[in-house]
């Protein structure tokens, strides 16, 4: 487990994310100690670019007044979590909306200033065949394909979830977790079918087992 401090704000990452990083960079394939360094970077590049995302909530909860702000990455993403004042529906939905922005604004200028670069150097082919350039691949990678996955998919909790249910609002929870069920179950299928992942399923089904769990206490009162 690592802990520091960015920008004043507590930043824990669990040895389940680095484990989940190392399974999605490939860390099955290794079979010659040069296979070792492309999963490393990979997982370099997320937890960097996992940071970036968390730190656009942490940084808009202090603007709308949180105290007490902390970011954890654990096996399944990431949580910018506040013990202040509690945001309002709008503010709610503005700190979603941080989190992917930020992050796929930096793939973004990361993938511009590396194509500049590319195209003004005579050694593009070595440039590309660079640790810092795979680094930077993967992180332009990952910052836009995580920032806008979390920031559409209408899931809880990740991002696109949580901006629904501002939307919708605390008296319509029932309608949130039902319509994240049914995209869970949506876009598990399409990447299990279509797009040969495994993951993302796995995911999804997790996630479709938390928001049933979520949507039977809501059944209850105080439930929610």
């Amino acid at each position: 487990m690592i802990r520091f401090r960015l920008f004043g704000f507590p930043v824990t990452v669990e040895p389940w994310h680095w484990a989940i990083l190392a399974f999605c960079g490939g860390a099955l394939k290794i079979k010659e100690p040069e296979d070792l360094l492309p999963v490393l970077l990979f997982m370099a590049a997320g937890v960097v670019s996992l940071i970036i995302h968390e730190l656009g909530h942490a940084l808009t909860m202090r603007l709308f007044g949180g105290r007490h702000i902390s970011i954890v990455l654990h096996g399944w993403g990431g949580q910018a979590a506040s013990q202040g004042a509690p945001f309002s529906r709008g503010q709610q939905i503005l700190i979603s909306l941080a989190g992917p922005l930020l992050q796929v604004a930096c793939g973004l200028v990361v993938f511009i200033a590396v194509a500049m670069s590319a195209d003004t150097s005579s050694g593009s082919t070595v440039l590309e065949a660079s640790p810092v350039y795979q680094l930077l691949y993967w992180f332009v990678l990952i910052s836009l394909w995580w920032g806008v996955l979390n920031l559409i998919i209408p899931v809880y909790p990740m991002d696109g979830g949580q901006i629904l249910h501002g939307i919708l609002g605390p008296r319509r929870i029932k309608l949130t977790l039902q319509i994240s069920i049914i995209a869970a179950i949506i876009v598990g299928a399409v990447g299990l079918i279509y797009l040969n992942m495994f993951l993302l399923p796995i995911f999804m089904v997790f996630s479709v087992v938390e928001n049933y769990k979520a949507l039977k206490r809501t059944r209850t009162p105080g439930g929610w």
